[in-house]
């Protein structure tokens, strides 16, 4: 038992060291500077840098969009994801599909702001539609692969038995599937949370460093601030973003665990 122990340890040594090096490290560091009023040699600043921060208009614009437009935007593509993982029937062809349609996922931001520039006006009238219209073309493909993949492994005679007690296919997935799917629900949001703040790529090939006050979110804020070298603000900025990330993540966790033992 011992051995088996040791193995698993080595075996999870290289992740271990690269995780703590590459990003407990760095984030510590981030932390340790949002608290100093110098770079470099730490003077201790209390909440200055964090109430200084708060004054900015600029970093309550970023922020409040940032998080306003991924709540809208992951739940647009969660409850399309499950519209289409239902309407689509379990088959070879179907599974087929929805991995032709996940490749939208790897397409060079590039070529998609080429294609977004063909809609007259659609970039400068419309951001936020337009953002979300990105991030719903590259990311319903590998959200419903992987949700019908799930709803594949589910056990048949659990829909035969809700046939026999007189079930549609819409109280089904409602009552039973839904439920058997939230683990992966929990999974596929914070994996959106990720894709989300890609979106990037294409705000900064659309309208570079100052895009419309609708779309200037978290990143832009950072980018800015370290052109002009102001990192006790980006350190500040980076502690309020990752807390309110990690919130959000566990209160998601928490929500959905819940729901499951109620069921």
């Amino acid at each position: 038992m011992k051995n088996i122990q040791r193995k698993q340890l080595a075996f999870l040594l290289p992740s271990l060291l690269g995780l703590t090096a590459f990003f407990l490290v760095p984030l510590f560091y981030c932390f340790v500077f949002s608290a100093s009023r110098t770079f470099g040699r730490f003077r201790f600043a209390g909440a200055d840098n964090y109430l200084a921060l708060m004054g900015s208009k600029a970093f309550r614009l970023a922020y409040g969009n940032t998080f306003v437009l991924m709540a809208g935007y992951i739940a647009a593509l969660l409850i399309l994801s499950l519209l289409v993982s239902y309407v689509l029937e379990n088959s070879k062809g179907t599974m087929a599909f929805l991995a032709v349609m996940s490749a939208a996922m790897f397409l060079p931001s590039v070529l998609v702001v080429r294609f977004v520039g063909i809609l007259p006006g659609a970039a400068e009238n419309s951001p936020r539609l337009v953002f979300l219209f990105i991030f719903l073309w590259k990311h319903v493909g590998i959200n419903a692969l992987i949700l019908r993949s799930a709803s594949n492994r589910m056990d048949p005679a659990w829909r035969e038995a809700a046939m026999i007690d007189g079930a549609g296919k819409g109280a089904f997935f409602w009552h039973v599937e839904f439920f058997y799917l939230l683990p992966y629900l929990k999974f596929l949001f914070i994996f959106d949370t990720t894709c989300f703040f890609k979106l990037f790529r294409e705000s900064y090939l659309l309208y570079g460093l100052y895009p419309p006050d609708g779309v200037y979110m978290i990143q832009n804020f950072f980018f800015n601030n370290f052109e002009n070298a102001n990192y006790q603000r980006l350190s500040s900025g980076g502690t309020i973003a990752v807390l309110t990330l990690f919130a959000v993540n566990l209160l998601v966790y928490k929500a959905g665990e819940k729901r499951e033992i109620s069921q």
